[in-house]
C-alpha cells in the first residue's frame, strides 16, 4: 500500500527521520536550506516563501502542494514562524493537512512570553523570577545578574542589538543597571517586546530539556530527556552540540505539567540546573518538532515517525521511554568555532573537549548512510566560494 507523504517544513536533520523510518516525504524550505531535498525518503522539494516576511503567499503556496496531492497530508513545522502561520490558518492548512496543536491559549503562550508568564502564575509553574518590561519602571530594583529574553524571536537574530553583538545569542546577560539601561535603550527603539529573568547561574551544559509527543486525547506516544554540551557562541548561542540523557525528575515534572495543559501535539520543554540548590528550573514550551528529533531518532524513539503514525490513523501502542545516552550530535564547523574561542579563554582543554564528545557521533549534515545530502552541501559551498572571489576581483 502507498505511504501518504508527510510535509516537511524544516531541515535535512527532520527529513532524515523520516528516510530513517522509510517514509516518503515532501520537503519544504523557508529558510533557502536544500539539504532536506536531497535525504532518500523526500519525493520532491520547495522552496517557498519564510512566513516570517509573508504569512499569506507561504500559506497559499502549501494549499496549491496539499491540493495537488489529494489532502490528508501530515503537517510538520519547527520554527516559531512556521508554527504562528499553522496556528493563524489552522482552519484553512486542515482542507488539506493532518496535525495537531495543543489548546489556543497554551500555543499562544509559548509564542509570546508575556503571555507565556501570566500562564505560569496560573499554574504555578517552577520557572525563576519573571517580569514583562513594562513592569520594569526602575533597572536599579532588579536582582542582578537578570536576562532580557523577546517574547518572539522571530525577528530577534536581524535585531540592531543581536547585530551589533556579531553573534547569533538567544538572549542577552545583564550585570547591572547601567548594562540593562543601554540594552533597553537599543532594543525599545525597534519596538521588540521582551521580558526580563532572573538569571539561573550555570554554563549552556546545564540547559536541559525534555521531548514527547501527545495524541488527541492528550496522552504521551513517547517522551526522552536532552541535554546541551555546548552552543555557539558559547554564551547563550545555537546549540553545536547535543546527547541524550536519562533524568527521571524532569520527565515527571514535565508529564504532570502537560497533563495539567491537557496537551496536544509535540513538545520541548527547556529548563535550567541551577547546580548549587538542584533545582531544576522551567524556562519554555516549544510546541513544534525540532532538530532534536534526529538525536532522538537515532537513539531508539523517532517522534516524527510516530507523530506520522498517529495522524495516519495508527495505532498508539505503549509509551516509549527506551532510548541510548552515549550518542552525541556534532553541528561541525560550528563546534570547532566555539571550541576555539573557549581554549582562547582557559575554559576547555583540547583532551576534555575531545573527552566531551566521546561515544557515538552524528552530525548536522554527513551522514554515510544518506550522502547525497552530503555531495550537495559540498557543492554548493564551493560555489558559495566561487561567487564570493569573483564579487572580489
Amino acid at each position: 500500500m502507498k505511504k501518504t507523504p508527510a510535509v516537511v517544513l524544516g531541515n535535512l536533520m527532520m527529513g532524515r527521520c523520516f528516510t530513517l523510518a522509510d517514509i516518503p516525504y515532501i520537503g519544504i524550505t523557508t529558510k533557502n536550506d536544500k539539504r532536506l531535498f536531497y535525504s532518500k525518503s523526500c519525493i520532491e522539494g520547495h522552496a517557498l516563501e519564510n512566513p516570517a516576511k509573508d504569512e499569506r503567499r507561504t500559506v497559499e503556496a502549501l494549499l496549491e502542494i496539499g491540493k495537488r496531492h489529494g489532502g490528508g497530508l501530515p503537517l510538520f513545522y519547527t520554527n516559531d514562524a512556521q508554527l504562528k502561520m499553522v496556528n493563524n490558518h489552522a482552519q484553512e492548512l486542515k482542507e488539506y493537512f493532518t496535525f495537531l496543536l495543543p489548546e489556543k491559549r497554551v500555543l499562544d503562550s509559548s509564542l509570546d512570553k508575556h503571555l507565556f508568564n501570566d500562564m505560569v502564575k496560573e499554574y504555578d509553574l517552577p520557572v525563576p523570577p519573571t517580569f514583562h518590561k513594562d513592569e520594569v519602571t526602575d533597572a536599579g530594583t532588579l536582582d542582578y545578574p537578570v536576562i532580557i529574553k523577546p517574547t518572539s524571536r522571530i525577528h530577534w537574530f536581524n535585531s540592531r542589538v543581536i547585530r551589533e553583538l556579531g553573534a547569533q545569542q538567544k538572549i542577552l546577560l545583564v550585570n547591572n543597571a547601567g548594562e540593562f539601561d543601554a540594552y533597553r535603550r537599543k532594543i525599545d527603539s525597534e519596538d521588540i517586546d521582551y521580558i526580563v529573568q532572573k538569571y539561573v547561574p550555570g554554563t549552556e551544559a546545564q540547559i536541559l530539556s525534555f521531548h514527547a509527543f501527545f495524541d488527541d486525547k492528550a496522552r504521551p506516544l513517547a517522551y526522552y530527556c536532552g541535554r546541551k554540551i555546548r552552543t555557539y557562541p558559547n554564551d547563550y548561542g545555537l546549540s553545536c552540540s547535543l546527547t541524550l540523557i536519562k533524568h527521571p525528575e524532569m520527565a515527571r515534572m514535565s508529564l504532570d505539567v502537560l497533563s495539567r495543559l491537557n496537551f496536544k501535539g509535540p513538545i520541548k520543554i527547556d529548563y535550567k540546573l541551577d547546580e548549587a540548590s538542584g533545582r531544576l528550573y522551567l524556562l519554555e514550551l516549544n510546541p513544534r518538532y525540532n532538530m532534536w528529533h534526529y538525536i532522538g531518532a537515532r537513539a531508539g524513539i523517532n517522534l516524527p515517525a510516530l507523530a506520522y503514525s498517529h495522524l495516519t490513523g495508527g495505532e498508539s501502542g505503549d509509551v516509549k521511554t527506551e532510548y541510548e545516552t552515549d550518542i552525541t550530535w556534532i553541528s561541525g564547523f560550528q563546534e570547532l568555532l566555539t571550541f576555539r574561542d573557549m581554549k582562547k579563554r582557559g575554559l576547555i582543554t583540547t583532551g576534555e573537549w575531545l573527552a566531551s564528545l566521546s561515544g557515538k557521533r552524528i552530525y548536522q549534515t554527513f551522514a554515510p548512510d544518506d550522502l547525497k545530502p552530503v555531495v550537495y552541501a559540498a557543492i554548493d559551498t564551493f560555489k558559495g566560494g566561487l561567487r564570493k572571489i569573483k564579487k572580489l576581483f
